[in-house]
Protein backbone atom coordinates (compact mmCIF):
# COMPACT_ATOMS: atom_id res chain seq x y z
CA UNK A 1 0.00 0.00 0.00
CA UNK A 2 1.14 3.50 -0.77
CA UNK A 3 1.70 5.86 2.12
CA UNK A 4 0.84 9.45 1.32
CA UNK A 5 2.63 12.17 3.23
CA UNK A 6 1.78 15.78 3.87
CA UNK A 7 -0.42 18.01 1.73
CA UNK A 8 -0.88 21.75 2.19
CA UNK A 9 -2.67 24.33 0.04
CA UNK A 10 0.59 26.27 -0.32
CA UNK A 11 2.22 23.49 -2.33
CA UNK A 12 -1.23 22.43 -3.64
CA UNK A 13 -0.28 18.78 -3.64
CA UNK A 14 1.88 16.03 -2.41
CA UNK A 15 4.06 14.93 -5.27
CA UNK A 16 2.08 17.39 -7.43
CA UNK A 17 -1.12 15.35 -6.84
CA UNK A 18 -4.25 17.24 -5.66
CA UNK A 19 -6.28 15.69 -2.87
CA UNK A 20 -9.08 14.45 -5.08
CA UNK A 21 -6.62 12.68 -7.36
CA UNK A 22 -5.04 11.03 -4.33
CA UNK A 23 -8.53 10.03 -3.21
CA UNK A 24 -9.26 8.49 -6.61
CA UNK A 25 -6.05 6.46 -6.40
CA UNK A 26 -7.52 4.63 -3.41
CA UNK A 27 -10.94 4.04 -5.05
CA UNK A 28 -10.68 0.24 -5.19
CA UNK A 29 -9.58 -0.01 -1.58
CA UNK A 30 -12.25 2.39 -0.33
CA UNK A 31 -15.01 0.78 -2.42
CA UNK A 32 -14.07 -2.64 -1.04
CA UNK A 33 -14.10 -1.22 2.47
CA UNK A 34 -17.49 0.41 1.87
CA UNK A 35 -19.01 -2.71 0.39
CA UNK A 36 -17.81 -4.71 3.39
CA UNK A 37 -19.56 -2.20 5.65
CA UNK A 38 -22.80 -1.74 3.69
CA UNK A 39 -23.21 -4.92 1.62
CA UNK A 40 -24.85 -2.67 -0.99
CA UNK A 41 -23.03 -1.61 -4.17
CA UNK A 42 -25.26 1.41 -4.85
CA UNK A 43 -25.00 2.67 -1.28
CA UNK A 44 -21.23 2.14 -1.40
CA UNK A 45 -21.00 4.28 -4.54
CA UNK A 46 -23.18 6.98 -2.98
CA UNK A 47 -21.06 7.05 0.18
CA UNK A 48 -17.86 7.12 -1.90
CA UNK A 49 -19.15 10.18 -3.79
CA UNK A 50 -20.23 11.90 -0.56
CA UNK A 51 -16.76 11.33 0.88
CA UNK A 52 -15.27 12.80 -2.31
CA UNK A 53 -17.19 16.01 -1.59
CA UNK A 54 -15.60 16.14 1.87
CA UNK A 55 -12.16 15.63 0.29
CA UNK A 56 -12.80 18.45 -2.19
CA UNK A 57 -13.98 20.73 0.62
CA UNK A 58 -10.78 19.92 2.52
CA UNK A 59 -8.78 21.08 -0.51
CA UNK A 60 -10.00 24.60 0.23
CA UNK A 61 -8.72 24.60 3.83
CA UNK A 62 -5.24 25.44 5.03
CA UNK A 63 -4.96 22.39 7.30
CA UNK A 64 -2.15 19.90 6.90
CA UNK A 65 -2.92 16.22 6.36
CA UNK A 66 -0.07 14.06 7.60
CA UNK A 67 -1.34 10.69 6.34
CA UNK A 68 -3.81 11.21 3.52
CA UNK A 69 -4.80 7.54 3.18
CA UNK A 70 -5.68 7.20 6.88
CA UNK A 71 -7.48 10.54 6.91
CA UNK A 72 -9.50 9.71 3.78
CA UNK A 73 -10.36 6.25 5.09
CA UNK A 74 -11.75 7.86 8.24
CA UNK A 75 -13.82 10.25 6.10
CA UNK A 76 -15.16 7.26 4.16
CA UNK A 77 -15.91 5.36 7.39
CA UNK A 78 -17.82 8.29 8.91
CA UNK A 79 -19.81 8.84 5.73
CA UNK A 80 -20.68 5.13 5.66
CA UNK A 81 -21.82 5.11 9.27
CA UNK A 82 -23.96 8.18 8.64
CA UNK A 83 -25.55 6.53 5.57
CA UNK A 84 -26.15 3.26 7.40
CA UNK A 85 -27.84 5.09 10.30
CA UNK A 86 -29.94 7.18 7.93
CA UNK A 87 -31.03 4.07 6.05
CA UNK A 88 -31.95 2.31 9.32
CA UNK A 89 -34.05 5.29 10.46
CA UNK A 90 -35.75 5.49 7.07
CA UNK A 91 -36.49 1.77 7.15
CA UNK A 92 -38.09 2.09 10.58
CA UNK A 93 -40.23 5.02 9.45
CA UNK A 94 -41.13 3.70 6.02
CA UNK A 95 -44.09 1.54 5.37
CA UNK A 96 -44.11 -0.57 2.29
CA UNK A 97 -46.49 0.78 -0.32
CA UNK A 98 -47.18 -1.27 -3.39
CA UNK A 99 -46.42 0.31 -6.78
CA UNK A 100 -50.08 -0.21 -7.69
CA UNK A 101 -51.20 1.91 -4.72
CA UNK A 102 -48.72 4.65 -5.66
CA UNK A 103 -50.06 4.61 -9.22
CA UNK A 104 -53.64 4.82 -7.94
CA UNK A 105 -52.81 7.80 -5.71
CA UNK A 106 -51.01 9.52 -8.59
CA UNK A 107 -53.95 8.90 -10.94
CA UNK A 108 -56.38 10.24 -8.35
CA UNK A 109 -54.44 13.49 -8.12
CA UNK A 110 -54.16 13.85 -11.88
CA UNK A 111 -57.85 13.05 -12.52
CA UNK A 112 -59.25 15.10 -9.64
CA UNK A 113 -61.71 17.66 -11.04
CA UNK A 114 -61.93 19.63 -7.81
CA UNK A 115 -60.18 22.95 -7.26
CA UNK A 116 -56.55 22.87 -8.45
CA UNK A 117 -54.01 22.08 -5.78
CA UNK A 118 -50.28 22.65 -5.64
CA UNK A 119 -49.63 18.91 -5.78
CA UNK A 120 -51.81 18.52 -8.84
CA UNK A 121 -50.15 21.51 -10.54
CA UNK A 122 -46.71 20.11 -9.74
CA UNK A 123 -47.70 16.71 -11.11
CA UNK A 124 -48.88 18.31 -14.34
CA UNK A 125 -45.73 20.39 -14.59
CA UNK A 126 -43.59 17.31 -13.98
CA UNK A 127 -45.45 15.38 -16.68
CA UNK A 128 -44.84 18.20 -19.17
CA UNK A 129 -41.19 18.44 -18.17
CA UNK A 130 -40.77 14.69 -18.58
CA UNK A 131 -42.38 14.89 -22.01
CA UNK A 132 -39.88 17.62 -22.99
CA UNK A 133 -36.84 15.51 -22.02
CA UNK A 134 -34.73 14.01 -24.81
CA UNK A 135 -35.57 10.36 -25.42
CA UNK A 136 -32.36 8.99 -23.85
CA UNK A 137 -32.94 10.91 -20.62
CA UNK A 138 -36.62 9.87 -20.52
CA UNK A 139 -35.48 6.27 -20.94
CA UNK A 140 -33.10 6.56 -17.96
CA UNK A 141 -35.88 7.98 -15.80
CA UNK A 142 -38.32 5.28 -16.89
CA UNK A 143 -35.84 2.49 -16.23
CA UNK A 144 -34.95 3.77 -12.77
CA UNK A 145 -38.28 5.06 -11.47
CA UNK A 146 -40.92 3.17 -13.42
CA UNK A 147 -39.20 -0.19 -13.79
CA UNK A 148 -37.18 0.07 -10.59
CA UNK A 149 -33.98 -1.00 -12.34
CA UNK A 150 -30.73 -0.78 -10.40
CA UNK A 151 -27.82 1.38 -11.54
CA UNK A 152 -26.01 -1.82 -12.56
CA UNK A 153 -28.93 -2.98 -14.71
CA UNK A 154 -29.30 0.43 -16.36
CA UNK A 155 -25.56 0.68 -17.01
CA UNK A 156 -25.58 -2.69 -18.77
CA UNK A 157 -28.53 -1.59 -20.90
CA UNK A 158 -27.02 1.76 -21.93
CA UNK A 159 -23.39 0.60 -22.12
CA UNK A 160 -22.04 2.80 -19.35
CA UNK A 161 -20.83 2.48 -15.78
CA UNK A 162 -23.16 2.51 -12.76
CA UNK A 163 -21.44 5.67 -11.52
CA UNK A 164 -22.02 7.41 -14.84
CA UNK A 165 -25.68 6.38 -14.77
CA UNK A 166 -26.04 7.71 -11.23
CA UNK A 167 -24.48 11.04 -12.25
CA UNK A 168 -26.68 11.25 -15.35
CA UNK A 169 -29.82 10.61 -13.30
CA UNK A 170 -28.73 13.22 -10.79
CA UNK A 171 -28.39 15.77 -13.60
CA UNK A 172 -31.80 14.77 -15.01
CA UNK A 173 -33.42 15.19 -11.57
CA UNK A 174 -31.90 18.68 -11.29
CA UNK A 175 -33.15 19.53 -14.80
CA UNK A 176 -36.64 18.29 -13.93
CA UNK A 177 -36.67 20.19 -10.64
CA UNK A 178 -35.69 23.41 -12.41
CA UNK A 179 -38.25 22.83 -15.14
CA UNK A 180 -41.06 22.19 -12.63
CA UNK A 181 -40.11 25.30 -10.64
CA UNK A 182 -40.15 27.45 -13.79
CA UNK A 183 -43.53 26.07 -14.87
CA UNK A 184 -44.96 26.66 -11.39
CA UNK A 185 -43.72 30.28 -11.38
CA UNK A 186 -45.23 30.80 -14.82
CA UNK A 187 -48.53 29.33 -13.66
CA UNK A 188 -48.54 31.59 -10.59
CA UNK A 189 -47.82 34.62 -12.76
CA UNK A 190 -50.68 33.73 -15.13
CA UNK A 191 -53.27 33.50 -12.35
Amino acid sequence: MVEVGTWTPENDALDDTPLIQQYLQFRSEFMGYLYAMTRDAELSEEVYQNAAVVVMEQSQKAETIQNFRAWAKEVVRRQALHAIRARAVAAKQARAISPELLDAVSDAFLQDDSEDTVVRDEARALKRCLDDLPEDKRELVAMRYESGSSFDEISEHVGSTPAAVQRALSRVRKMLHGCVQRRMRLAEGAS
